[in-house]
């Protein structure tokens, strides 16, 4: 996955989904968290951050170390529409239960 390198300022890739899978990690396999939470975690200029956020998640999904979530109901690694939620994938060897 390639971002404009001409985006100053803004998080790499790499930076974005380490942010992502700490915070999830952080959660807890129980809890889920927002992809804005993300993204406002980088400070004022959140909202502009959304589509790379989404990108990120897409792959996290993808590689089944996260998974969707939409109201309570587990997606996989399929974005559903509209608002959505992330959790760390059972089996993740971040996930706080793979700590053994």
């Amino acid at each position: 996955m390639m971002f404009d390198p001409h985006d100053e300022g803004q998080p790499t890739y790499a930076v974005l989904r380490q942010r992502m899978i700490t915070l999830a990690t952080r959660r807890g396999a129980d809890k889920t968290i927002c992809p804005s939470e993300i993204a406002k975690s980088f400070g004022s200029h959140w909202r502009s951050l959304m589509p790379r956020v989404h990108q990120v998640a897409d792959q996290l999904c993808a590689e089944r170390k996260l998974v969707f979530e939409k109201g309570g109901i587990s997606h996989g690694q399929h974005r559903p529409s509209g608002h959505y939620r992330l959790r760390i994938a059972p089996g993740n060897p971040d996930a706080p239960d793979a700590q053994n």
